[in-house]
């Protein structure tokens, strides 16, 4: 209340027609006047608190506030009864409002399909076109359904169709022969690992009976100079018993027998290390050949992978040198048949880049 008069001023009262906004202040104007019946009372309460707060100041406090709550109750029961009402009023309204919408809306309804028929029928045409071409079109591309194919003409779309068509005959044929050309590699690494496996065995086998011969020989010589070390050492046991029956020169006779033994040892020695050196040549030579002729394989197989991929860079010129030709083989007259070709035209060169 704040000491002022209480006003029915509210702004949302001047929205409203003013025989309404008369009705509604008159009938809430009984509980302003009991309000301000208690604005004398309020404000001694007011003016006694700012003095001093005491019992019967509470007390009194209490007892107006109770008095002043009494019309806030009443408010809300009139508030409460006048919105029924005016609510009742906007629910009849409402559906008045309702059936005549509901007779329009259906005569609106009919009117527009009969309104739309051609359209209707132009709408459904396409949409069946476009499924027809899509089921078509969808052999070769992926994302035929995602691509505007009814508002094509229809010699725009055959031409269209034979360009995907044979675009997806290209790349089938692209396809096979890349396979055909990775097995045939596969096939040509095949024989050629099995030929350097039948090489690399016959080389280890020659080498191996090149070991046991050699084995042999050498065990045969080991045989052969153990047989004469013996031999020797008899000889020598035979002598020294001969020569302490023998004078000075039995002794000298063993000496020079001695020196010449030592000589014939020393020339089996040369001979041995003669032989094993011989041994040795022939075993590098052998491992010369063996690398020479790998050598010669890896250098044809270098030769036939060269020689391969320039038939294919041919045929990728061929068939970039066939989609330019394309570019330019036919001739059209009319303005949308010149743009169709031109935009096909177009197509071709980003088959081309993507060649390169």
């Amino acid at each position: 209340m704040n000491n002022q008069v209480v006003k029915l001023d509210a702004p949302e009262l001047s929205l409203i027609e003013d025989s309404k906004a008369a009705k509604i202040k008159a009938t809430f104007e009984p509980l302003v006047i009991m309000l301000e019946g208690f604005e004398e009372s309020y404000n001694e309460v007011i003016k006694e608190a700012q003095e001093a707060i005491t019992l019967d100041v509470t007390a009194k406090a209490k007892r107006l506030r109770l008095d002043i709550g009494k019309v806030r109750i009443q408010t809300a029961k009139l508030k409460d009864s006048e919105k029924k009402e005016y609510q009742r009023a906007a629910n009849a309204i409402q559906g008045v409002h309702n059936v005549i919408v509901w007779a329009v809306a259906d005569k609106e309804s009919k009117l527009k399909e009969i309104e739309e028929h051609f359209a209707n029928l132009e709408t459904e045409r396409l949409s069946s076109l476009q499924l027809e071409r899509v089921n078509l079109l969808s052999q070769y591309v992926p994302d035929a359904q995602e691509r505007n194919l009814s508002s094509m003409e229809y010699d725009v779309w055959e031409a269209y169709l034979a360009a995907k068509k044979q675009s997806y005959a290209d790349l089938l044929k692209a396809e096979r022969q890349a396979e055909a050309d990775r097995l045939a590699e596969i096939e040509a690494e095949r024989k050629y690992r099995l030929r350097m496996e039948a090489e690399n065995e016959k080389l280890r086998l020659e080498a191996a009976e090149n070991e046991r011969i050699a084995k042999i020989e050498a065990d045969k010589r080991e045989k052969e100079y153990h047989a004469r070390e013996v031999a020797a050492k008899k000889e020598a046991d035979r002598q020294e018993y001969e020569e302490k029956l023998r004078n000075d020169q039995a002794r000298k006779e063993n000496e020079a027998r001695a020196a010449k033994e030592k000589e014939e040892q020393e020339a089996r020695l040369l001979a041995a290390k003669a032989e094993l050196d011989k041994r040795q040549a022939i075993e590098a030579k052998l491992a010369a050949k063996e690398q020479a002729e790998i050598e010669a394989v890896e250098q044809e197989a270098a030769r036939v992978q060269s020689e391969l991929n320039k038939g294919d860079e041919d045929k990728v010129a061929d068939l970039k040198n066939d989609l330019t030709a394309l570019k330019n083989k036919y001739s059209f007259d009319s303005v949308k048949n010149k743009t169709m070709y031109k935009s096909v035209g177009l197509l071709i060169d980003k088959l081309i880049n993507h060649i390169n």
